[in-house]
């Protein structure tokens, strides 16, 4: 009887360690599968942020815009009306950084340039903020006309400090003036992006008759970059239809209607649009797409924070979505300084919606 025993003990103790070690060639399978994926991404190490060298910048320069001049300068006293704002709201020692254990954010990046890594203007900022308390992801668009504190800088636009600094500055910037702690950044340049639509065979947008003429201007101009046929992809005809890279792209960059508000709503529509497909797809698909994707990515997130992301994606499916962007109403206008576009902003209406809608328990 003992000897059954003994010999029982043995084989459940044998089960036991081929089932260890099953698991742990699984385990170690999924690490490397993994670590596939992220070896693709253009991992950058994750630094203190500093200011640039003052000799390195040119406060008063301003960079090429796709707008149309338009309205008149602002007065001596406007300037300064909004200038010592900036500054009041810079200083104000006894507002934190906002910050919490249960906040990670994320600050999506959307640049011109046509280079992988290289800095053009930020011309999408989104800051996707993963609310573990609340259990919510909120995407906060940022609008590129704000006018506030670049460091070592200026004053400027906000999507100024990317072409100045990189990711780094505008992180800071971000940090300092909305007082909101930013911990990563993900960055891909507008031209990757196209290819990121096309290898979804494209996205289902709606598109009006009012609409198609700048989206053609867009297409055009984007012809004459990447030397195609300049009447290649132009739309005809308003309605829902399935875009490609090009295509989105100048759906997404079109800032004549409803002005910067609109065209941050497009952003994030067009971005629920690629997640909607990437997260229908099945491994096969989903393996090209990843492939193709993540190459075009640069990001300061850490290995661990990329497996912790991964980890937590099934949770993360189920989490409320919030969509917003800043300014919200009535706490803005717009003014014309040194030729430029800039949105007049209400920084402690806006510091104060921040800590609600992503750190609190959001909108009703």
């Amino acid at each position: 009887m003992q000897r059954e025993r003994t010999k029982k003990s043995k084989i459940i103790k044998i089960a036991v360690l081929i089932a260890a070690g099953i698991l742990l060639i699984l385990a170690l399978m999924a690490y490397l599968f993994i670590q596939s994926y992220i070896h693709k991404l253009n991992l950058v190490i994750a630094t203190d942020k500093q200011d640039p060298a003052p000799e390195q910048i040119t406060k008063t320069e301003t960079l090429p815009e796709d707008t149309e001049p338009g309205g008149t300068e602002a007065t001596e006293a406007q300037v300064k009306t909004l200038e010592d704002k900036i500054r009041e709201n810079m200083e104000k020692n006894s507002t934190p950084i906002l910050q919490d254990k249960d906040v990670f954010t994320i600050l999506l990046i959307g640049s011109d340039s046509r280079t992988v890594g290289e800095d053009g203007r930020s011309d999408a900022m989104i800051l996707v903020s993963i609310n573990k308390k609340t259990k919510a992801l909120i995407a906060t668009s940022i609008l590129r006309d704000i006018y506030l504190s670049i460091p070592g800088v200026g004053n400027n636009r906000v999507n100024a400090a990317y072409a100045y600094g990189g990711a780094d500055l505008l992180m800071d910037t971000i940090e300092q003036n909305l007082k909101i702690h930013v911990d990563r950044y993900a960055s891909i340049d507008f031209y990757s992006f196209m290819e990121v639509i096309d290898a979804l065979d494209g996205i289902t947008l709606t598109v009006t008759q009012e609409e198609i003429p700048i989206i053609n201007r867009y297409i055009t101009s984007l012809n004459k970059i990447t030397g195609q046929k300049e009447e290649d992809g132009l739309l005809k005809e308003a309605g829902t239809l399935t875009l490609n890279g090009k295509q989105a792209l100048s759906y997404a960059r079109n800032r004549y209607i409803g002005m910067d508000f609109e065209r941050t709503a497009r952003q994030r529509k067009v971005l629920e649009k690629v997640f909607d497909k990437v997260k229908k797809s099945n491994l096969i698909e989903l393996n090209r797409l990843l492939n193709i994707i993540l190459p075009q990515v640069t990001t300061n997130l850490t290995q661990g924070e990329i497996f912790s992301l991964l980890l937590k994606l099934p949770d993360y499916k189920n989490y409320d979505i919030a969509q917003w962007s800043i300014p919200v109403k009535g706490s803005y206008s717009f003014l014309r300084i040194r030729g430029m576009d800039v949105i007049d902003m209400d920084f402690d209406k806006n510091i104060s919606e921040i800590e609600k809608r992503i750190f609190g328990e959001g909108e009703e």
